[in-house]
């Protein structure tokens, strides 16, 4: 009996054993977390590689530089580039229906992200800033501002592009803490 205890604890397999499986345990999980990291990216990416190179071969535009989406009563890949003049554009790429009624807006009539974003400050100075995002509600060329305001709430706040005038407002109130 003596022995057999001397040889638990001088020879453990079961710590080598429990020690391997742990390990195991969390390369498996970091591997799984890693694809599934993957997977939600190409999804949130998805169809962009296609919208850039209709846009390009419909010679809409010469360059791309960027692409994001706009989900709101339609969803739409937001395409930024140059056309053919060399003047920076954003296009509207509808992502339902095979006739694509896109919507171009030229960046030199518009205001920009960092004037809008300067004058919300200026407006909500305690508020907690998210995103800014082209948006097209209604037909209507707007920027979509996504911030937390100093009572919590998520808020959409979408401004005119043109004027920089507030459009609509939607304050979110938190059920959850």
């Amino acid at each position: 009996m003596k022995n057999k205890l001397s040889s638990l604890f001088t020879n453990p397999k079961w710590l080598k054993w429990s020690l391997f499986a742990i390990i195991f345990i969390i390369v498996s999980c970091g591997i799984y977390l890693t694809v599934l990291y993957m997977d939600l990216l190409d999804s949130k990416t998805a169809g962009y590689e296609e919208t850039k190179q209709q846009l390009l071969k419909a010679g809409s535009l010469k360059e791309v530089t960027d692409i994001e989406t706009f989900n709101g009563e339609n969803a739409y890949h937001v395409v930024y580039g140059k056309d053919k003049k060399g003047k920076n554009k954003i296009i509207f790429y509808p992502l339902k229906g095979k006739e694509k009624q896109l919507t171009t807006v030229d960046q030199a009539e518009i205001l920009n992200k960092e004037a809008i974003l300067t004058d919300w400050k200026k407006e909500c100075s305690s508020c907690k800033f998210i995103k800014i995002t082209p948006a097209l509600v209604d037909g209507k060329e707007l920027w979509e501002l996504t911030y937390v305001d100093s009572s919590g709430r998520y808020v959409f706040d979408y401004f005119d592009m043109y004027d920089g005038s507030r459009y609509e407002q939607y304050r979110l109130k938190r059920m959850f803490k």
